[in-house]
């Protein structure tokens, strides 16, 4: 029988010096699995299971089922501390909790912008190979942004 199930996240966030994300970062969308496990630790790889989950608070993620039936997608929207429940409805007692804390992974951090202004923005996160990403802007008349460097400049909107 099920003894207990276990949550994990993909894809797996990196950064430069190797450490630990403190947070999730705002902004990213993350498929989370859920995987079954027996008293001794095996992994079941088929079972009857119906998924469910809930948060504390919905302003911070937004939650939604997955691809398959033991994942679900959560995207970050808001900086703060959420508190994950999933649980397995055809098995009681059966549940985890995840805490998922979202913060800027983007600094610095501007809430301001006025046209002409230059920022240099940067980030800890690299991709699995160790490079670092490619920037952009999802509105380039309003935040220009050089794709290597980071450098961005306020345009007019």
């Amino acid at each position: 029988p099920i003894s207990y199930l276990r949550v994990s996240m993909s894809p797996i966030l990196h950064t430069q010096n190797k450490e630990a994300l403190l947070a999730l970062p705002l902004g990213v969308t993350l498929t989370f699995t859920v995987h079954f496990h027996d008293n001794t630790g095996d992994t079941f790889h088929s079972h009857n299971s119906v998924l469910n989950f809930a948060t504390n608070r919905d302003d911070f993620v937004q939650i939604g089922k997955g691809a398959t039936n033991n994942t679900f997608v959560i995207r970050t929207v808001n900086v703060g501390l959420t508190l994950l429940k999933v649980w397995d409805a055809e098995h009681s007692g059966i549940a985890d909790y995840v805490p998922l804390p979202v913060q800027h992974a983007i600094f610095p951090e501007l809430t301001d912008v006025v046209v002409g202004d230059v920022l240099c923005l940067s980030t800890s996160l690299i991709n699995q190979e160790g490079l670092p990403g490619i920037w952009s802007s999802s509105l380039s008349s309003v935040l220009q942004v050089d794709s290597k460097t980071g450098v961005a400049v306020a345009r007019d909107s």
